[in-house]
C-alpha cells in the first residue's frame, strides 16, 4: 500500500507518463511496459489497477489520457474505489478523448482524410501495445451520467483541442457517505444495464458478467471504511 502521509495534501497524478505535476504524487507503469516512453518522471511505479489507499485519505485523483484505457466495468470499479479514497469533498478529475467531438471530425465531408484518420486513432488508440486500445467512447454527457452513478458532483467541464483530436475534461466532487462494496456493486448493476440491449437470457448473462468483472476490480482497489 503506497503512502505518502507526511504530506499536508495527498493528490494523486495516476498515469502520469512524462508530465509530472509538483505537488502530486505521480504514479505510472514501470518503464518495461512502456512501448515508446525511454524515461519516468514518476515518483512510484504501480499497476493502477492493483492500487489501494486507505479510506477518506486522499484530497485528489487526477488521471489524462488515462481512463480511456480500461475496460467499462473496470472502469467503473475504479471510480468506485477512487470514491472510497477520497475524502468528503476531495477532487476527481479526468481528461479523455471527446468522442462526441471526435465522430462530428470523422463525419464531416469537409475534413481533410489525415485529419479524419487522425481523429479515428484518437478514439480507438494508437494499439501498439495491449494497453494503448481505448476501450469506451467518453463524452461530457457519459461522463456526467458516470460521476452520478458513484457518488460524485460534477463542478466543471472543459474542452480543449490539438490539430485533429479532441478532449473533455470533467473535475467532479466526492459528495455523501462513503458507499459500502454492496452500494457500489447496486450501482454498477443499474450503470451496466444501461449498455444492455433488452432483458433477454443472452443480455441478463452478459450483464452478469460484466458485474463479476466490476467486483473484481473492486476487489483489488476498494477501501472500506
Amino acid at each position: 500500500m503506497p503512502l505518502n502521509l507526511r504530506q499536508k495534501r495527498l493528490r494523486l497524478h495516476l498515469g502520469c507518463g512524462q508530465y509530472y505535476l509538483d505537488g502530486y504524487v505521480n504514479i505510472d507503469f514501470p518503464l518495461t511496459e512502456h512501448t515508446l516512453q525511454q524515461s519516468s518522471v514518476a515518483d512510484e511505479l504501480h499497476d493502477l489497477t492493483d492500487l489501494r489507499y486507505p479510506a477518506g485519505g486522499v484530497d485528489e485523483v487526477r488521471l489524462h489520457h488515462v481512463f480511456e484505457h480500461f475496460p467499462r466495468p473496470q472502469a467503473a470499479a475504479l471510480v468506485a474505489s477512487w470514491h472510497s479514497w477520497l475524502k468528503t469533498g476531495g477532487t476527481l478529475r479526468i481528461e479523455v478523448p471527446d468522442f462526441d467531438a471526435s465522430a462530428a471530425l470523422i463525419l464531416d465531408g469537409t475534413t481533410p482524410v489525415r485529419d479524419r484518420r487522425v481523429a479515428i486513432r484518437h478514439i480507438f488508440g494508437s494499439n501498439e501495445a495491449a494497453w494503448a486500445t481505448h476501450y469506451d467512447g467518453w463524452s461530457e454527457s457519459r461522463l456526467r451520467e458516470l460521476m452520478d452513478s458513484f457518488g460524485f458532483e460534477p463542478r466543471e467541464v472543459t474542452r480543449n483541442e490539438y490539430l485533429a483530436t479532441r478532449n473533455v475534461e470533467i473535475i467532479a466532487t466526492r459528495s455523501g457517505r462513503q458507499a459500502t462494496r454492496e452500494d457500489a456493486i447496486r450501482a454498477a448493476r443499474e450503470y451496466l444495464r444501461s449498455f444492455t440491449l433488452d432483458e433477454s437470457d443472452f443480455e441478463t448473462r452478459l450483464l452478469d458478467i460484466w458485474v463479476g468483472e466490476f467486483r473484481d476490480q473492486l476487489e483489488r482497489t476498494f477501501a472500506p471504511r
